[in-house]
């Protein structure tokens, strides 16, 4: 009895370390931040990919650094963002990278990727096809907690729209940049999307964007 027990703790402890290390932060590389086209160029291209003929390119984590940065990374010391937020305050929306190897959150702060799951949940999170066979599709998600007060005044999802619309752009400028392709979408199975996610009760699911490499 007292060998089964052991064995027992011994296979738990293994467990336990398979999982920690699963879960492990993915540091990401650093983003672009020179040379490519000027911003009016960029502009001038600007374009949601066909849903009929979307890019189906896998996306290197180089390219995933420079898409997540630009949609609201670090670019001024410890506080200051790529977009802007109400009161200054530390992003308010945060993005999710959901690929066929899993889902992951990004963490400004460290510039790097947590799982959530490993699991390919992209089936679960849309309807549409196109969406499904996506290399990766980002998620963006509200959390009206982290707007503190700014909430009570019933602005609270004006403003988390507001911001993603925001970090939609710029994600759709430096992937247009590093020649991927995008579309801005609302449409989702918001339930499934909190499930699959893993998301809080004040976590609110604000859109979608599926990339793809030309």
């Amino acid at each position: 009895m007292a060998r089964k027990t052991v064995l027992f703790m011994v296979l738990l402890i293994c467990c336990i370390i398979t999982a920690s290390e699963a879960l492990a932060a993915l540091k990401l590389p650093d983003p672009k931040k020179e040379g490519g086209d000027g911003i009016f160029s960029l502009l001038e291209r600007r374009a949601s990919g066909s849903r009929e003929n979307f890019p189906k390119g896998k996306i290197s984590q180089d390219e995933l650094s420079s898409v997540l940065w630009a949609a609201s990374g670090l670019n001024r010391g410890g506080k200051g963002w790529t977009v802007p937020m109400a009161g200054g305050k530390p992003p308010y929306v945060r993005i999710y990278a959901v690929t066929p190897d899993g889902a992951f959150i990004y963490d400004w702060k460290a510039h790097s990727l947590s799982e959530v799951t490993n699991k390919n949940v992209l089936g679960e999170i849309t309807e549409d096809d196109f969406v499904k066979e996506a290399p990766c599709v980002l998620v963006f998600v509200s959390d009206t907690g982290d707007l503190g007060n700014m909430s009570s005044l019933n602005a609270g999802n004006a403003l988390a729209y507001v911001a993603s619309g925001a970090m939609t752009q710029n994600a759709y400028l430096a992937a247009d940049a590093l020649g991927i392709g995008g579309r801005y979408m609302l449409t989702m199975n918001t339930d499934a999307v909190k499930r699959a996610l893993k998301l809080s009760n004040t976590d609110s699911p604000l859109c979608i964007m599926p990339l793809g490499k030309y």
